[in-house]
């Protein structure tokens, strides 16, 4: 919001003079930070009265019966625990490996390539790569890049 201009007479403390409140509790405050401050006050008041009508006394409650702890093993069964579960799982994949010699042999694993198949589509394997699309448009692109070239003369 644009201010108007102060008129010649008129200085920085009358202004500040003005605004400050006159009340001895609020400590000097300015005229809008006493309203808020009151206001916030007054609010506060009103809502310990509207807590306090609100409280209610509940009749003691009656527990009957006998509670057990819920037994877990120990921290030190589940590890031991844990560790089986690991070792059953070693023994089981060494049996599996005896039971196929020749497929799980260890020099299987100094070939670089697998024996099974990487791709579904047989057609990438069998087609030249001089035959694929993206060949064929990269080689596009280089014609029309040398056509439009000043250093070659084809």
């Amino acid at each position: 919001m644009p201010f108007a201009p102060l008129p010649p007479e008129t200085s920085a403390t009358s202004i500040c003079s003005r605004r400050i409140n006159r009340f001895p509790f609020f400590f000097g405050l300015p005229q809008r930070d006493n309203v808020k401050v009151l206001s916030t006050a007054v609010l506060f008041a009103l809502s310990l009265v509207v807590a306090r009508a609100q409280e209610v006394t509940l009749p003691p409650i009656v527990v009957s019966g006998t509670f057990e702890l819920r037994q877990q093993p120990s921290v030190v069964d589940l590890f031991t625990l844990h560790l089986q579960r690991q070792i059953e799982a070693k023994r089981a994949l060494e049996e599996a490996t005896a039971r196929a010699p020749f497929f799980n042999a260890r020099f299987w694993n100094y070939i670089p390539m697998r024996l099974e198949s990487s791709s579904s589509d047989s057609s990438l394997f069998f087609t030249p790569s001089y035959l694929t699309q993206d060949y064929r448009n990269a080689e596009r692109a280089l014609q029309e890049s040398r056509k439009q070239s000043l250093f070659d003369g084809r």
